[in-house]
């Protein structure tokens, strides 16, 4: 420790904090060079934004190759474009992207000053002065009071509450809300009485320091200890951090331990979720690539063709006088000409590279995440004022890819709202009623229940038994058991009581709500939790076996061996009334059965009965269990209790060995059994996704039996299924009893969950010959063996095969390495939570989804999607998600089609021109045509299109499918796009040069058209023939379409019009060129039309003749569509045969595509849940009137008539 005292121990295992009030460069503290509590989260200064923010947008291989381009330019000799002409383009692309980085992060600046500057009090060695955050140093005592956020990590040592204890809310840290307390460390009260203890304390700056561990970023744990000089271990309940607030306590005193960027939220800050790039994002790239090696084998050809241009041709036309010329076309050095006809073709080419491609993606992607799935208002719950949260867009096309759904059970299919419902007390089963589970497999079963359910009698409480009502329990043989199991419930849990100490007005706020569930259930049963100190609690019960008057009694808690997933139980250690120390412990029946003393159980086996039957009724159980500790084995035990505690190293495992110790020897009690119900429309939507070809896991830690009734509930079991089960549960009761050791376990149990898994695989192809389904159910233990890495890829393959699984007893590691098992073999996975033991598979998924349930908003935090029920998941898949992939992968495709055509013109021109780099275009045309001309079709494609309308996307699920192939983004679609490019470019450019414009009179008065009238002519074709196959891509028109399509050409006569009548200096090549030549002349006009005819027509012939006699689901549903409705869908008059119903198609019959089996016409029966919305989605209404609404864009295409919609809503109310 000697080190330590003079500052010098910079990489040593543990970190030391002096308490003093000196700040000074010759404190105490400085040798350590603690980090200044002030915070930076942007993630740019002024002097970085340029360079960091550059690399950032040329990390992009589109960007990267633009600006080798716009360098290459500068060199006029090489370019064959103005450099400006490309120098614009770029500089607009990357300034906007750069000020929308620019936006974001003086957000994030501003966010920091407001908290560096807020204000808190320090110690300076005299008094508490105010100052800003910024300025608090690590080792200073600060004050904070009531509803004041932590100005950094802080060790309690006062406060104004007895016991030195305090109220804590952790909302902005882990998004819980209910309230923590925390506990000064022991015998410190004294600091907060005034400032002679404080600077007793501080004493001469190197009395009393803090030994810990190194700033890092686990949230619930810390190890350290406090020397004054005797040693104190610190535990987390005596630490403060940052990100949280204080309520209900007046002001604390801490000690600043870690600040600034050391706190344990910055650092959590600092390592980010893993960056996730969708599929057709990372395909994109492969495109950019392969355009990029097309377009180096055009330069290379070029610049061959050229090369030998020069040296064989040239000098055979004596006015071009190539031997006195410089080494662009000096005949006398074919292979330098070759490599400058390369590098002028690297630029010329340069429009085959879609530069515009990324900032439009971005733009749409945001639309599509901020206008229509936020503000979606079916995905909006009502009760709970939480709507819809993209918190990004870069997965929206993903969510329409879905192979595989991962769920959390509990608070995910379930409400999370926990009843105490039933429970068994020495080996008696009490409770009376029927579960929703029980319901809801009974109605699925066609046989239900008649009795109606039963209201909570309280929050958290619906159990009913005359036996135990009132004081009845006192006369029952067992009573001192019953009593026992009361105490449990009211003495073996981390609640806090809020309010006043009344049974009625009481407020408990609990850490979940099973804790919550059992401290209202034993005070309903007598035994009232009215207060809690940091010595004790205190309750009202009873006194027993006398009078049974109602008297307070005080529990002194002398330990806590709190819960966590890998102990899965809870204890403490307390001194009874009667002065007993007794070990009070609940936990999972696994765990509390190992730990049961041998020889005097009573009450084993029939409790574990109870705990079976009431798994089948879909109920979670928990054992209770007791013991009585002797003085002299606690005063051993607590020994080794405390050194662990102290321990700086490795101080969880040493208190989970000490735990081991104790927690033994037990007496079974009891179990709780307690309800949580079913979510609304979670039935159905599983049902839904699985009719999509979306399979369904679902991984809880419940017991196999209430994980397989509630599957049946959620209709992941079907009574059509064949259910498999992987389970070693006899060679685990074989270990329990030990009759077999642990190693002979493990072999056995690999071998035997080995053989489970071949016979699964077997079972599920004899079962998908006979067109049935299969449902694996596996436990935790089996699934450890089959995530070992030699049966990993058959159980995957089981799995595979199956419609749904589900896994039960699993840890929070177990669901995230299950995830990562699917997610490598290539599917695309969505997994589901709304707990902290779900982050781990939030974010191993391709896609993440979090929801904002009671356990708090971790699961949120950690998501790439947030809402708050199961049901809307439906809906942002099988809708959103369907649209978002069809409309992104049209769009990409799309993009790099007429990129292609537009430099394959080019491409064609300079063979034509002997490879020499001559342009046809203008250079202010060539760099407009991604930007102004073709760019905003694509976009509003990108945000409207809609193939079929929104019920059709819930009422034909199978639609979905076409996004699991990918079949709107696979190699064959984009070979097929890129052929059409080719063949548009190419007949384009022929129609114009050979037959247009082949040789005779272009003009009335005899003039031929020279190269910039031929290329206007030959860019007007290729314009309109672009933007006209966009039209033919369209399903769903509005005003919008309209305008960005015959915007776009309009705005090609337009700026021709202006160029025309421009100065040369800027219009180049234009000047004088459309208005008075090319206007004027008919055969112009004339030729547009006959270019877009010949360039569109194989393609409307090819959509028309595969709508006709290969039909997509999607074209059939169409057909449907139009067929129930009996009318012409509004947006067909501008369709094309392709993409809109017609009349007098051959399957313009519901009957006909029904009885064809190409399409399913699935209605709800008489009560069962209808799955389709009553309406298309409701987005927010426009700020000012004449602005479109958005409800036009976005809801259905074909929406009832007035009548039968009013129809409609009033069937649906009366249902």
């Amino acid at each position: 420790m000697d080190s330590f005292r003079f500052g010098h121990a910079k990489h040593s295992e543990s970190r030391v904090v002096y308490v003093t009030a000196d700040a000074s460069a010759h404190g105490p503290n400085a040798g350590f060079r603690f980090k200044g509590n002030a915070i930076s989260t942007g993630k740019y200064s002024p002097i970085t934004f340029f360079p960091k923010g550059l690399y950032e947008q040329f990390r992009r291989i589109a960007n990267l190759y633009f600006l080798s381009v716009a360098i290459i330019s500068l060199f006029e000799a090489i370019s064959p474009i103005k450099p400006y002409t490309i120098w614009s383009p770029l500089v607009l692309v990357v300034g906007l992207s750069m000020a929308k980085e620019a936006v974001e992060d003086y957000a994030r600046h501003k966010q920091d000053h407001e908290q560096n500057t807020s204000l808190t009090e320090r110690f300076n060695g005299t008094s508490l002065v105010q100052c800003e955050w910024r300025e608090v140093k690590t080792g200073d005592l600060v004050r904070v009071v009531r509803d004041q956020a932590f100005p950094c990590d802080l060790v309690l040592l006062a406060s104004s509450l007895d016991d030195s204890v305090c109220y804590v809310e952790t909302k902005n840290l882990d998004g819980e809300t209910n309230l923590k307390i925390k506990r000064g460390v022991e015998g410190m009260g004294g600091v907060g009485t005034g400032p002679t203890k404080m600077r007793e304390l501080c004493g001469d700056g190197r009395d009393a320091y803090v030994e810990c561990e190194h700033p890092n970023n686990s949230l619930y744990t810390f190890t350290g200890n406090l020397d004054v000089p005797e040693k104190i271990s610190l535990v987390p309940s005596n630490i403060l951090l940052r990100g949280s607030s204080l309520r209900n306590t007046e002001w604390v005193i801490g000690l600043a331990i870690y600040t600034g960027h050391d706190t344990k939220i910055m650092a959590s800050a600092s390592s980010a979720a893993p960056s996730k790039r969708s599929t057709i994002e990372k395909g994109m790239d492969k495109i950019v690539i392969s355009m990029l090696g097309l377009l180096c084998l055009m330069g290379t050809i070029t610049g061959i063709i050229c090369g030998s241009w020069i040296k064989n041709v040239s000098p055979k036309h004596w006015y071009m006088d190539t031997s006195d010329t410089d080494m662009v076309f000096d005949p006398k050095n074919a292979p330098k000409v070759g490599v400058v006809a390369f590098l002028t073709s690297y630029v010329l080419y340069g429009y085959l590279i879609p530069i515009s491609l990324y900032v439009s993606l971005e733009f749409v992607k945001v639309c599509q995440a901020m206008v229509f799935l936020n503000s979606d208002r079916q995905m909006y719950h009502e009760e709970t004022d939480t709507p819809m949260r993209a918190r990004t867009s870069n997965l929206n096309e993903e969510l329409g890819m879905v192979h595989t759904v991962l769920s959390d059970k509990t608070g995910t299919l379930t409400c999370n709202s926990m009843e105490f419902f039933k429970c068994s007390i020495a080996g008696v089963s009490y409770g009376e009623g029927v579960t929703e589970i029980e319901r809801s497999i009974a109605k699925r079963q066609g046989r239900p229940i008649l009795t109606k359910p039963t209201k909570p009698i309280e929050p958290g409480f619906n159990f009913k038994d005359a036996r135990l009502e009132g004081d009845k329990w006192r006369s029952l043989p067992d009573a001192e058991h019953i009593r026992d199991f009361f105490r449990i419930l009211g003495v073996c849990h981390t609640v806090i009581p809020e309010g006043e100490a009344t049974r009625e007005t009481i407020c408990y706020q609990a850490e979940s709500p099973d804790e919550s569930a059992f401290v209202v259930a034993a005070k309903r049963f007598g035994f009232f939790f009215k207060s809690r100190t940091t010595s004790g609690m205190e309750l009202e019960e009873p006194s027993f076996p006398s009078s049974g008057e109602m008297s307070t009694v005080h529990y002194e808690l002398l330990n806590v061996l709190e819960f966590n997933s890998t102990r899965k139980r809870m204890s403490v250690i307390v001194r009874t009334p009667e002065d007993k120390i007794m070990l009070y412990c609940k936990g999972a029946d696994s765990v509390i059965y190992d730990r049961l003393s041998h020889g005097n159980q009573k009450y084993t086996d029939v409790t574990q009965q109870h705990m079976d039957e009431y798994a089948k009724c879909g109920l979670r159980t928990l054992c209770l269990s007791v013991r009585e500790i002797s003085q002299s084995e606690y005063d051993a035990w607590n020994v080794t209790y405390t050194e662990a505690a102290q321990s700086l190293e490795k101080r969880d495992e040493k208190l989970q060995a000490a735990a081991e110790i104790i927690e033994k020897d037990l007496f079974l009690v009891g179990a709780t059994a307690i309800e949580d119900k079913l979510q609304d429309g979670v039935p159905g939507t599983i049902e839904q996704m699985m009719r999509g070809g979306i399979a369904v896991w679902v991984l809880t830690g419940d017991k196999q039996d209430t994980a397989i009734n509630i599957a049946q509930a959620c209709a992941l079991i079907r009574d059509d299924m064949d259910v498999h089960i992987v389970n070693i549960e006899e060679l685990v009761k074989q270990e329990h009893d030990r009759e077999i050791t642990r190693a002979q376990f493990n072999e056995q149990g690999k071998v035997q969950v080995a053989a489970l898994i071949e016979e699964g695989i077997e079972k599920e192809a004899a079962t998908a010959k006979k067109g049935m389904e299969t449902c694996l159910v596996i436990d935790g233990r089996s699934l450890s063996f089959a995530l070992e890495q030699d049966l990993a890829p058959r159980f995957l393959q089981l799995g595979s095969g199956c419609t749904s699984v589900v896994c039960c007893r699993v840890s929070p590691l177990q669901k995230a390495l299950v995830t990562k098992l699917v997610k490598d073999s290539g599917k695309i996975t969505l997994a589901i939570g709304d707990g902290a033991n779900d982050v781990g598979m939030i974010q191993s998924a391709h896609i993440g989804v979090g929801i904002s349930g009671q356990e708090g908003m971790q699961a949120v935090m950690a998501s790439d999607f947030a809402f708050a029920q199961f049901r809307f998941l439906e809906r942002l898949l099988l809708v959103h998600g369907r649209y978002n992939y069809k409309r992104i992968s049209k769009m990409v495709t799309y993009f790099f089609y007429k990129n292609l055509a537009f430099g394959l013109t080019l491409f064609m021109y300079n063979l034509h021109a002997a490879a020499s780099g001559q342009v046809v275009y203008n250079d202010w045309l060539m760099s407009a045509f991604n930007i102004f001309f073709v760019a905003f079709p694509v976009i509003a494609l990108g945000i409207l299109d809609q193939d079929v309308n929104q019920r059709s996307c819930l009422q034909f699920p199978q639609l979905y499918r076409q996004g699991q192939q990918n079949a709107c983004f696979e190699r064959r679609v984009q070979l097929g796009w890129a052929l059409n490019g080719v063949y548009i470019g190419m007949v384009t450019f022929f129609v114009v040069f050979y037959a247009v414009h082949g040789g005779e009179a272009d003009h009335p008065k005899g003039h031929v058209f020279g190269l910039w009238e031929v290329g206007t002519s030959l860019y007007t074709g290729i314009v309109i023939t672009i933007n006209l196959q966009m039209a033919q891509m369209i399903n769903f028109w509005t005003w919008i379409q309209h305008v960005c399509i015959w915007g776009s050409i309009a705005f090609w006569y337009i700026a021709n019009c202006i160029l025309s009548n421009t100065d040369p200096y800027l219009s180049t090549y234009s000047y004088k060129i459309f208005i008075p030549t090319i206007a004027p002349t008919p055969k112009f006009w004339m030729a547009t039309p006959l270019i877009v005819v010949i360039g569109l027509l194989p393609d409307l012939l090819y959509r028309t003749l595969r709508r006709l006699f290969r039909p997509e689901p999607h074209q059939l549903v169409q057909e449907y569509e139009r067929t129930v409705r009996g009318t012409t869908p509004r947006s067909s008059a501008a369709n094309t045969p392709m993409d809109t119903p017609r009349h007098g198609s051959r399957y313009g019959s519901s009957a006909v595509l029904a009885e064809e089996g190409r399409i399913e016409v699935d209605e709800p029966e008489e009560g069962e849940e209808n799955i389709e919305p009553d309406e298309p989605a409701e987005l927010d209404e426009p700020a000012e009137p004449e602005e479109p609404d958005p409800n036009e864009v976005e809801r259905s295409d074909e929406e009832a008539p007035p009548r039968e919609a009013e129809e409609e809503k009033k069937a649906d109310e009366s249902a």
